[in-house]
């Protein structure tokens, strides 16, 4: 894995570009409304949610959304990855930080729940909202965010850490 950083880099630029993409491809809809429709919960609140946003006319633009957000996970979960390659191999080899597999998996079971919540999402909106779906994509939505802020606290506290270890070794 030569030139982690530089893969970073390169991620975190394509991970972007998307992002603003998704956001552009599906303006008017409010960014926050996704938010809460993964955090949604219950079929009633789901079906309350899609009625309002059918009303404005932005079921399409959130259903468009979802479906955009299949190619994000890959972006930001390849990004988390060389992240954390990369603060690992900046870390001294017995630090207790430098566990590379564990971050790796991380990731990796982060993607796979955000596969996972918006395949429950597309439920939601292509068939009558049940309890089932709306609990499984504020579950593994919950699941995601826990986990992806493992790993950014991890290449956090890491790129400091190197930082100053580098700063006393020199």
């Amino acid at each position: 894995m030569k030139n982690k950083g530089l893969r970073l880099i390169l991620l975190f630029l394509l991970t972007a570009a998307w992002f603003i993409l998704i956001r552009k491809m599906t303006t008017p809809l409010n960014p926050a409304s996704i938010l809460e429709f993964e955090f949604i919960g219950t079929a009633e609140k789901a079906e309350n949610f899609l009625t309002n946003l059918t009303q404005l006319g932005h079921t399409e633009l959130l259903t468009l959304s979802i479906y955009l957000d299949f190619i994000f996970p890959l972006l930001y979960g390849a990004m988390f990855y060389y992240g954390s390659a990369w603060a690992c191999s900046r870390l001294a080899e017995g630090n207790i930080l430098n566990s590379f597999k564990l971050l790796s998996s991380l990731t990796v079971i982060a993607v796979a729940c955000d596969m996972i919540e918006n395949i429950s999402l597309l439920q939601l909106i292509y068939y009558p909202p049940s309890n089932l779906f709306a609990n499984t994509a504020y579950l593994f939505a919950g699941i995601k965010f826990i986990l992806l802020s493992i790993v950014l606290l991890h290449f956090l506290v890491s790129t400091l850490l190197a930082g100053k270890e580098t700063k006393t070794s020199g």
